[in-house]
């Protein structure tokens, strides 16, 4: 089976169907709520990377200030996904022809990836690498923003 037949399906299944076919305020909810999710995350990313990068919070250990926020991403991340699925359901033909979402899907894998190899490793250290910090701090910013950029592209592409 093609994955253009898998999407067909998708999209003529009984969830597809009701989801495309709902009130517009389902649609409407389910975007501010993975626009909320993923603002979450974006929140607790940038707050964990001004202490690794030593802009804040310098007197405070950064498995300590890493603590809380992390859960916020993982938070912020499963509402954003779950919300991002029930939305790509109703309409998976149109997203998949969306190089914008193909694009963002990509980022968000590497943002994942990355979040849970370098960057757990790097917030689990009271003293990292300068290099090895900065990498992640780096990378963090470019994958988890450019998902939000390619995202917010998906509706003018």
């Amino acid at each position: 089976m093609s994955t253009v037949e898998v999407l067909t399906s998708l999209q003529n299944s009984a969830l597809g169907h009701a989801i495309a076919k709902s009130d517009h305020l389902v649609g409407a909810a389910a975007q501010v709520f993975h626009v909320l999710g993923f603002v979450v995350l974006l929140a607790a990313v940038v707050l964990i990377n001004l202490r690794l990068s030593g802009v804040a919070l310098q007197g405070q250990s950064i498995p300590n200030v890493a603590r809380e926020p992390l859960r916020l991403v993982w938070l912020g991340l499963a509402l954003a996904v779950i919300t991002g699925i029930l939305m790509f359901v109703s309409a998976p033909l149109l997203y998949y022809a969306n190089p914008a979402f193909v694009t963002k899907i990509w980022l968000l894998g590497a943002a994942v990836l990355l979040q849970v190899t370098l960057y757990r490793r790097v917030v689990a250290s009271e003293r990292p690498s300068r290099l090895l910090a900065r990498s992640a701090v780096l990378l963090s910013i470019l994958l988890w923003f450019g998902v939000g950029v390619t995202g917010r592209a998906i509706g003018y592409i």
